[in-house]
């Protein structure tokens, strides 16, 4: 082929590499995975945007051209992992036993490595809420996190359906949530790894209880 050949196979080429788009969100996934790490080593009051830039190798500069502060990417943190925690609303078309539901509602099919994650991020919204009251006010002001108000949606709509006792949405949706805290966040110190199968059933077996109790209390 002469080189002309050449030429003109070129232009007509296309560029290769990843869209920018793509590369703009692998980009930020990584500055979100460098600033929970940063914030959980740190706390957010002593993590500082430099901290961060460095763990995601790149200049302060250019990642504040992607976050305006620490605030707004601790928030962001937080936001990009809330899937982690509740798995909320449910397709409309669900149909499958309770019990099922309550195990995707509560990500209890989350794999060791997903499982590990939501716990540091649980461990961390707890932490930080108590330390900096104002970033209590920012993770619920803002609907980072919506845990309680997604179940008592989610009660009310199966409570329309049949499938749950006409019940106080809101003091449900209270119960369930302590009952999975208090599994997955006892009071004592963990010794030892955590096994996430065992939690889940605990989980599912004192959920089941908590109904089968409303349900008897119905009759």
């Amino acid at each position: 082929m002469s080189m002309e050949s050449e030429r003109d196979a070129g232009a007509g080429a296309k560029p290769r590499g990843r869209p920018k788009a793509m590369a703009d969100d692998v980009r930020r996934a990584s500055i979100l995975d460098a600033a929970m790490t940063t914030f959980i080593e740190k706390g957010f009051a002593k993590a500082t945007m430099s901290d961060i830039a460095r763990t995601a190798g790149m200049s302060k500069r250019d990642l504040y051209q992607q976050f305006e502060d620490k605030r707004q990417l601790f928030l962001d943190t937080i936001v990009s992992r809330s899937h982690l925690i509740l798995d909320l609303p449910r397709p409309d078309d669900e149909n499958v036993p309770l019990t099922e539901v309550l195990r995707r509602i509560f990500r209890l099919d989350l794999d060791e490595r997903l499982a590990a994650e939501r716990r540091a991020l649980v461990t961390l919204v707890n932490r930080e809420s108590l330390l900096a009251p104002e970033l209590n006010a920012l993770i619920y002001d803002s609907g980072a996190i919506r845990s309680r108000e997604l179940l008592v949606e989610w009660i009310e709509r199966e409570i329309s359906g049949g499938r749950v006792p006409r019940v106080d949405s809101g003091r449900l949706a209270g119960m369930m949530l302590d009952v999975v805290d208090g599994v997955q966040l006892p009071k004592r110190h963990r010794k030892g790894p955590v096994d996430t199968a065992f939690q889940a059933e605990e989980i599912l077996t004192r959920l089941s209880i908590l109904f089968a109790g409303i349900a008897a209390g119905q009759d």
